[in-house]
């Protein structure tokens, strides 16, 4: 399956799928299951066998939105939370039924910890990763960002719930599905 994230199209995570598997425990996760809560301390890494889950975080008024999304064949996890040991930014939860491969954070931890030039590799990806995020949504329109991100995975349809794939872009439900409705063609 295609990589949704550019850093995980920029980074081997073969060692992370390795470890996982080697040492880790299967977990099943039903849609709408937490892997962990925002706020909480990562205890668990994972590696997505089959399935997907949702970043999201409550705003000022209590509302969830989703940040950002995994699936199937990817790691399940929060650079910071791993390195810190600090508290969870965002909530990771089961878009759908999901199983896992678990290990402790401190293996993980523990691998990046002993190659800095990885970990340099791949802090820099998630840093352009964010960037890239953050400068999009100053650049783009909401309708060019929805059309781009439908073209460098046009399997989210399928995958992710509209609702979902609103809070994504930062958008109404009402106004994705105008989007939708609106032809390629038409001007933005």
């Amino acid at each position: 399956m295609e990589k949704f994230n550019a850093f995980e199209r920029d980074i081997d995570f073969a060692f992370w799928q390795e470890i996982c598997e080697s040492h880790g425990e299967l977990r099943h996760y039903r849609r709408g299951e937490y892997f962990v809560n925002s706020g909480d301390g990562l205890k668990y890494c994972g590696w997505i066998r089959n399935g997907g889950f949702k970043h999201a975080l409550s705003d000022c008024d209590g509302c969830l939105k989703t940040v950002g999304f995994v699936f199937s064949n990817a790691v399940l996890a929060n650079y910071s939370a791993i390195m810190s040991g600090g508290p969870m930014p965002t909530a990771i939860i089961a878009l759908e039924d999901s199983d896992v491969m678990i290990v402790p954070t401190k293996f993980i931890q523990e691998y990046l910890e002993s190659n800095p030039e990885f970990n340099l590799r791949f802090v820099q990806s998630l840093f352009s990763q964010a960037y890239g995020i953050i400068l999009n949504g100053y650049y783009y329109s909401p309708l060019q960002r929805y059309r781009q991100l439908v073209e460098r995975f046009p399997r989210i349809l399928e995958l992710v719930p509209l609702g979902e794939i609103a809070s994504y872009l930062n958008i109404s439900r009402r106004q994705l599905h105008r989007f939708r409705e609106t032809p390629d063609s038409q001007a933005d």
